[in-house]
């Protein structure tokens, strides 16, 4: 399943409508709602905040993009789409900064409506996205409510719905789920029955829960002690300035106050199938005869490639882990995401194989460290560090709506982003393989590189999904970007 840009989806032409969440009130005049922001949140919201004063916007939303055979009911959409922002809170509650700290304002079930606006029906494919991209990047900043967006594109036959929010209420599993309980929601509507979902929590109450977790974690709390001895070895209480050294990839940066910002450079986007879903099973049999899971095969041949390609044997990058420990956010739309280390020195190893048990034990051995959220982490060990180099892992296969995928078009959509030194992983598996989507720079070093990588890691998981075992080999190149 693909991650891409908005830019990378095909859109059809047709009659363009944002549904809007419209409120009584602005959200200023909403019920105080005095329980707690998550770390996520805050971080993410005084990051904006601080690039809206020099003007310098950025996006971070995320979306889901899918089509729905049928001519398109407007009162059925509407009344769908009402259904599930009462369904999930966190639709309905704003974060705003107010006297330097987060304040929370939410309204219950009900208190918001839909409104349809017509943008339009522009007479070319192009021009229709240039027009929903437009809606997207102004409705979806965290400094609004609301700051989700949902687009119709309505043809004779058939609609495709649009929809994204900022990062700061959803997260990627949220992403995989949206399209499924609309169109679920919207089928029921139109047959007068009950949308079979199951029960969700409330995000808004998961970060006040998280936050209570986090505020009890002291400096020996394991999992910052995890974060601690991953970062650089230093003589003074504080952790320095500078690139992070001495290991291959260098996932994380520590940045001063007075540091001026990363340069603004267009990042790119790329989509690629590294195994087919037989090859995908094989890769996960030889791992479970390790007792290991498919990301650590993965893990460890994105490692091994890295070190093919002269990177050096000591592999380091940042993995994103979800938090949602409990039944009940299951399906709760929201941003439910920890990071943990994670180190794997391919060096002694001459086959890949070798490799996916040490991996396994490491993901075993950091996963506590997603626990405590990393901004409070940075809070204890005194350090303002930002994310550089990232590979994330989602197995989707169990989604309600995973079988319809391929028939409703379905793709998960995130925004443009621009930095010159990111470079963002996602491993995917469905029911049809693994796909690996990345974002980075779009200078032409990054971008050969990019494809050097991927392109040998895939034929390397090949021999390895053929024949059990991969051996690893030095390949001559200049060192990676990352």
């Amino acid at each position: 399943m693909e991650f891409i840009e908005l830019a990378d989806y095909p859109l059809p032409s047709g009659r363009v409508i944002e549904w809007l969440p419209t409120a009584t009130s602005h959200w200023a005049d909403w019920p105080r709602d005095t329980r707690a922001v998550s770390y996520n949140h805050e971080h993410h919201l005084r990051d904006a905040v601080e690039h809206s004063r020099i003007r310098d916007r950025r996006h971070y939303w995320l979306g889901h993009a899918f089509r729905i055979d049928g001519p398109l009911d407007p009162q059925a959409w509407r009344t769908a789409f009402d259904a599930w922002i009462d369904r999930h809170e966190g639709l309905r509650s704003h974060v705003a900064i107010e006297g330097g700290q987060p304040a929370r304002y939410t309204l219950p079930p009900g208190d918001i409506r839909v409104q349809p606006v017509d943008a339009g029906a522009p007479t070319s494919t192009m021009a229709t996205y240039r027009l929903v991209h437009g809606l997207l990047d102004d409705g979806t900043s965290p400094l609004r409510w609301p700051s989700y967006v949902a687009v119709t594109i309505a043809g004779r036959d058939s609609f495709t719905v649009v929809f994204a929010a900022d990062h700061s209420i959803m997260d990627g599993y949220s992403t995989v789920s949206t399209g499924g309980e609309l169109h679920a929601l919207y089928n029921a509507v139109r047959a007068g029955k009950s949308a079979q979902l199951c029960d969700t929590g409330s995000y808004v109450d998961f970060c006040q829960d998280e936050r209570v977790r986090a505020t009890a974690a002291t400096a020996d709390d394991p999992a910052v002690q995890t974060w601690r001895t991953f970062f650089p070895e230093n003589t003074e209480n504080s952790l320095p300035c500078g690139t992070l050294s001495k290991v291959a990839a260098a996932p994380i940066e520590f940045t001063g106050p007075a540091e001026a910002s990363p340069r603004r450079v267009p990042q790119r986007n790329l989509s690629v199938e590294v195994l087919d879903a037989d090859a995908a099973d094989a890769a996960a049999s030889v791992a479970r005869e390790q007792g290991q899971g498919l990301f650590a095969a993965l893990l460890a041949a994105f490692a091994v490639t890295t070190t093919e390609l002269g990177a050096g044997r000591d592999f380091r990058t940042v993995i994103p882990l979800h938090t949602r420990t409990e039944a009940q956010w299951a399906d709760t739309l929201g941003w439910f995401v920890g990071l943990a280390p994670f180190q794997l020195d391919c060096g002694p190893a001459r086959n890949l194989a070798e490799l996916i048990q040490p991996a396994g034990e490491e993901l075993r051995r950091t996963r506590g460290a997603a626990t405590v959220p990393f901004g409070r982490v940075c809070e204890l060990l005194g350090t303002r560090p930002r994310i550089s180099f990232m590979v994330s892992y989602m197995d989707v296969r169990g989604a309600q709506s995973a079988p319809t995928w391929v028939d409703t078009n379905t793709r998960w959509l995130r925004s443009r982003n621009v930095s010159a030194d990111e470079f963002f992983f996602w491993f995917v598996r469905t029911q049809h393989g693994v796909t690996l989507n990345m974002r980075y720079p779009g200078t032409t070093k990054a971008t050969r590189d990019i494809h050097r990588h991927v392109l040998r890691m895939r034929d390397l998981l090949a021999e390895f999904t053929r024949y059990g075992d991969a051996r690893i080999r030095p390949i001559e190149g200049a060192p990676l970007s990352w």
